[in-house]
C-alpha cells in the first residue's frame, strides 16, 4: 500500500519539476527493487497528473474551451500550436519508442540527468518579451522537438520544453504554462494506449484511486512551486544541482 502511495507522490512531483519522472521510477525499481507499478498504476498515476494540470489552470481552460466553443480564432490558434507541438514525441514515440526502451538503465538515466542540468545551468532565465498569443508555428514545433528528447529516461520534460520556450524568448509564465499544456495531450495519449489494462488493474482500485488523488495534489504543488521559480535563477539552478548529484549517486550505486 505505501510503495504505491510514495509512487503516486513521486509521479505528481517530479513529473512536473525539472528533474524527470521516467529517471526517478528506473532508479526506484532497479536500485530499491521497487517493483514495476504495473499499467493499470501508471495510467492512474497519468490521469492524476492530468487533473494536476486541469486544477492548476481551470480557470484559464475553462475561458479557452469557452472561446473554442465560440470559434475564437485565438482559441483554435492556440490548440493547432499545442498540436503541433505534439507531434515530434509522438513520431518519435511511435518510431522509436521500443529503442528506447532498451536504454531504461540506471547508467541511462545518470547521462539523462546530466543533460538535465546542462538544460538547467544554461536556460536564458531574463525577462522574456513572447507571450503564448505571439508564439508562432516553427516556435512550437522547435518545443515539441524538445519534449520528444525527453523520451531519453532521466531527460526532464518541463525541464526541456521551459529552457526551449525561454530560449525562444518566451516569458517565464508562459513558457511553463504551456509546457504544462503540453502535458495533457501527452498524458492522454499515454493513458489510451494502456487503458485496457483498466479492466484488470492488479491493484484493488480504491489504492489506484488514492493514488491517484495523491499524484494531482501534488503535481499541483510542483506546479506551482515551477511557476515560482522559473525566472528565479538560483532557484531554477538548484534543481539542476539536483540532478547532477542525482546522476553522480546513481551512477556509483548502480555501479
Amino acid at each position: 500500500m505505501w510503495s504505491v502511495l510514495g509512487l503516486g507522490a513521486l509521479q505528481g512531483l517530479t513529473e512536473f519539476l525539472p528533474i524527470s519522472s521516467s529517471g526517478h521510477l528506473i532508479v526506484l525499481k532497479t536500485i530499491l527493487g521497487v517493483a514495476s507499478p504495473g499499467a493499470a498504476l501508471e495510467v492512474a498515476l497519468h490521469l492524476g497528473t492530468l487533473v494536476a494540470v486541469l486544477w492548476a489552470y481551470r480557470h484559464w481552460v475553462g475561458g479557452w474551451l469557452k472561446d473554442l466553443a465560440a470559434g475564437g480564432r485565438r482559441a483554435w490558434r492556440l490548440l493547432g500550436l499545442l498540436a503541433l507541438a505534439s507531434v515530434p514525441a509522438a513520431a518519435a514515440g511511435i518510431l522509436l519508442g521500443h529503442v528506447v526502451e532498451q536504454y531504461f538503465t540506471v547508467e541511462a538515466v545518470a547521462v539523462g540527468w546530466l543533460c538535465t542540468t546542462a538544460l538547467l545551468w544554461t536556460t536564458p532565465l531574463g525577462r522574456g518579451v513572447q507571450s503564448l498569443e505571439q508564439m508562432r508555428w516553427w516556435q512550437a514545433f522547435m518545443i515539441g522537438l524538445a519534449q520528444a528528447l525527453a523520451l531519453w529516461p532521466g531527460l526532464s520534460r518541463s525541464g526541456a520544453t521551459i529552457a526551449m520556450a525561454r530560449g525562444i524568448g518566451m516569458r517565464g509564465d508562459d513558457a511553463a504554462q504551456f509546457s504544462f499544456l503540453m502535458a495533457i495531450p501527452a498524458v492522454l495519449g499515454a493513458s489510451l494506449f494502456e487503458f485496457g489494462a483498466m479492466s484488470r488493474p492488479g491493484v484493488p482500485w480504491t489504492l489506484l484511486i488514492l493514488a491517484a488523488l495523491l499524484a494531482a495534489v501534488t503535481g499541483v504543488v510542483a506546479i506551482q512551486w515551477v511557476k515560482g521559480i522559473v525566472q528565479r535563477s538560483r532557484a531554477w539552478r538548484a534543481m539542476g544541482i539536483y540532478t547532477a548529484a542525482a546522476a553522480v549517486a546513481v551512477w556509483l550505486i548502480g555501479g
